[in-house]
C-alpha cells in the first residue's frame, strides 16, 4: 500500500472523528457520564451478587436488567433528550430500546459465558472487558435506532 495514501486515510479518519466529536460533544459527554454510571450499576450488582454466592449467570442477568432500566431513563432524558410524551410514540421508543438493549444484553450475557467457559477467563475481568464492547454498541444503536426524535 502506498504510504502517502495510508497517511491521508489516517488523517481523513482523524478529521472525521474530530468533527463528529465537536458536533456531538455535549451528547457524548452526557453519554460517557451516564454510561459510566450504568456500567457501575451493572458491574456493582454483578459483583455484589457474585460475592453473595449467586451463580454468575443469574448475577449477570439481574445486573443487566437493573442497568438497562437505569440506562433507558437517563438516555431518554439526559443524553439524547427525546421529547416523546404521547403514548404510542413513547411505547415505540421503549420497544426499540428493549430490542436494542436486548441485543447488547445477549452480547454481554453469552459473551461472558463464552469467555468464562470456553476461553477459561475470570468472570469478573471478562465482565469488565465486555463492557467496552457493549457501551460502544449501545451508543450507536441508541443514536441511530432508538432515540431518533428530538
Amino acid at each position: 500500500m502506498n504510504p502517502a495514501m495510508n497517511s491521508e486515510s489516517k488523517q481523513t479518519v482523524l478529521q472525521w472523528i474530530q468533527a463528529f466529536y465537536l458536533q456531538h460533544k455535549q451528547e457524548l459527554m452526557s453519554y460517557l457520564v451516564f454510561g459510566l454510571l450504568t456500567t457501575v450499576i451493572n458491574v456493582g450488582v454483578f459483583n455484589l451478587l457474585f460475592v453473595l454466592d449467586v451463580k454468575y449467570q443469574l448475577a449477570n442477568l439481574a445486573a443487566l436488567i437493573l442497568a438497562k432500566l437505569f440506562a433507558y431513563f437517563t438516555n431518554k432524558h439526559f443524553v439524547f433528550k427525546t421529547k416523546t410524551r404521547q403514548g404510542y410514540e413513547s411505547l415505540r421508543e421503549f420497544i426499540r430500546f428493549v430490542f436494542a438493549r436486548g441485543f447488547t444484553g445477549l452480547v454481554d450475557y453469552f459473551g461472558l459465558i463464552f469467555l468464562v467457559e470456553v476461553m477459561v477467563l475470570s468472570p469478573v475481568y471478562s465482565k469488565y472487558g465486555l463492557q467496552i464492547v457493549v457501551i460502544v454498541l449501545n451508543y450507536i444503536l441508541g443514536k441511530k435506532l432508538v432515540f431518533t426524535s428530538k
